[in-house]
This record gives C-alpha cells, structure tokens and sequence, in this order.
C-alpha cells in the first residue's frame, strides 16, 4: 500500500468520525431534557463532554492533518482545493461553536437549546455537502475569480531580529 492510499484511507475514517460526530452532537442537544432527573442529565451532559473531546476533536485534528499532509504528497494545488480549505474552515468553526454548545448546557441547563442546534445542523450538512461536490466533481474554477493578491508573488524579507510567538 502506497503512502498516498494510506493517508487516503485515514483520511476519509477521520472524516467519517468528524461529520458524524457534527451531525449526532446537535441532534444530542435538540433533545427534549425536560423532566430529567439531575442523573440522567449529568450523564447526558458527561456523554457530549466525552465524545467531542474523546472522539470528534482528535478525529477532527487526524482528517485536518493528514488532509494538509496529501495536498503535498498529492500535489494539489488548483482552485478548486482552495475553495475546499474554505469551506473545510468553515468546518472547523462550527466544530468549535458545537463546543461552545456543549459546554454552555452544562453553566445553562435550563436554556432552550433547539435554536441554535438546528442552525448548526443544517450549516454542518451545507458544508459537508459543498466539500464532497468539491471533491467529487473537481470543478474547473477559473483564476479570474482569484484575487489578485494571491496570484502575485511577494519579494518581502521577513523581519529577522522579530519571532512571532
């Protein structure tokens, strides 16, 4: 098994395990915790805790590391991967408000939660829906729609005596 098809392979499980986790979280929040007892909602709570820390962000970090390793490996550097990574951000964004949900039920227990779960529901599936369109199809994006200021190399020295932290 070449390198390609094994990151490939790791790749598209770490991806499974994210998009699944992004889709089965909000669908854990919109749940009706009315007339719980305070166990039972500890352990739902316990539950979402443990599985986006436990399971969806590590997954999370497997498919956006190993992702960034094949566009070099693969040498994938046309349009349509760019618009990819956009929407891959976006992604990753609303990985990081279902956390913020997640942690919010637990200082808020008794706030309605069904509005901002459906939002990040159906965000989770536009995005994922684009990225696969992306994948699959390859489109052709022309490079007028690229901004100059990606398209023209810059001659600019890096400050030397200056590390970013």
């Amino acid at each position: 098994m070449t390198i390609l098809v094994a990151l490939k392979t790791v790749h598209i499980a770490a991806l499974i395990i994210w998009c699944a986790g992004l889709l089965a979280l909000p669908l854990l929040l919109m749940a009706d915790h009315e007339g719980q007892s305070q166990s039972a909602y500890t352990r739902l709570r316990l539950t979402l805790q443990n599985a986006y820390v436990g399971v969806v962000t590590p997954a999370a970090i497997v498919a956006v590391a190993v992702g960034t390793a094949l566009i070099f490996v693969a040498e994938v550097y046309v349009p349509w991967m760019f618009a990819k990574l956009v929407a891959v951000g976006f992604l990753v964004g609303l990985h990081g408000l279902t956390g913020h949900a997640i942690i919010a039920i637990g200082e808020r227990p008794g706030e309605a939660r069904l509005l901002l779960a459906i939002p990040r529901l159906v965000a989770a599936l536009l995005l994922m829906i684009i990225i696969l369109v992306l994948v699959l199809a390859k489109p052709v994006i022309p490079l007028d729609l690229v901004p100059d200021w990606l398209m023209t190399p810059r001659d600019i020295q890096l400050p030397l005596d200056e590390v970013p932290i």
